[in-house]
């Protein structure tokens, strides 16, 4: 069989209600030249039953389930040991991409090799599916990496060619769920060029457990990381270190608090 150009990469955990959508949204791209690999993290739904009429009906699948349930970061990195080419697109089971998301991210990727990431804007909707806000995110890089995740992870293609030399996903299980900001920032370290497309062609959805009682977890992992970077040498700034001292700050404030800021200060309204 002729290789594929793309690897779309998906793990999958406990997400039925909504992984057949995520699946279509990748099988029904305008962009057809890439594999599917998916890779069930021991769902105890019927999430891998889904994907796996799904993997019967169309061969560009590849699906995988681990033996145990596994940690979100050990996922990742066993689901890029599974392609075959150089170009990685990251789908999460409860997201969708819209028609040209693949199109047009290979498109600049390989037109542009000087870069490593390419990434878009997210419309985010809720459990049931409606649209309630806009994420934009920034093309200024260099200003606000050190203070929160510049790059919307299911949205992104990035080439494996650089990700190898920057030792694949974190094995660090204290980031788990804040992996990708860690690899991020490790890109950012070594100098490598990451870029926002700016269009809106994921929709991102938002689950009440991860504001309810998952906010501050990550926003312990969110520190953990930019320390860790701080002392990396990346260039800090005064406005990093007094964003980093609120960070601090907002741990001691209720869930619900934190999770009303965070929505207030980064999404628009749709």
């Amino acid at each position: 069989m002729k290789q594929s150009i793309v690897s779309v990469i998906m793990p999958v955990y406990n997400t039925k209600q909504w992984v057949w959508k995520a699946i279509e949204s990748i099988l029904n791209q305008t962009f057809k030249d890439f594999e599917f690999i998916i890779l069930d993290d021991c769902s105890n739904d019927w999430s891998y039953e889904i994907c796996e009429e799904y993997a019967k009906k169309d061969k560009r699948i590849r699906l995988y389930r681990n033996d145990k349930n596994e940690w979100l970061c050990y996922t990742r990195n066993k689901l890029i040991s599974l392609i075959t080419t150089d170009y990685i697109a990251s789908q999460d089971s409860d997201d969708i991409s819209k028609r040209d998301r693949l199109k047009l991210e290979y498109e600049f990727l390989s037109n542009n090799p000087e870069y490593c990431v390419v990434w878009w804007n997210c419309e985010i909707i809720d459990e049931k599916w409606k649209k309630i806000w806009l994420r934009k995110y920034s093309d200024n890089i260099s200003k606000n990496i050190l203070k929160k995740s510049p790059i919307a992870n299911p949205s992104s293609m990035y080439r494996k060619s650089y990700l190898d030399k920057v030792w694949w996903y974190t094995t660090d299980k204290k980031l788990d769920g804040t992996e990708d900001y860690d690899l991020w920032l490790n890109f950012y370290l070594h100098w490598y060029f990451i870029k926002n497309l700016q269009n809106i062609l994921i929709e991102y959805r938002i689950r009440e457990w991860q504001t309810k009682s998952n906010i501050k977890k990550i926003l312990k992992s969110t520190i953990y990381i930019q320390k860790k970077y701080i002392k990396l040498w990346v260039r800090t700034t005064i406005s990093d270190k007094l964003y980093l001292l609120c960070e601090h700050i907002l741990l001691l404030l209720p869930n619900k608090f934190i999770d009303f800021l965070f929505r207030t200060i980064t999404y628009e309204k749709s």
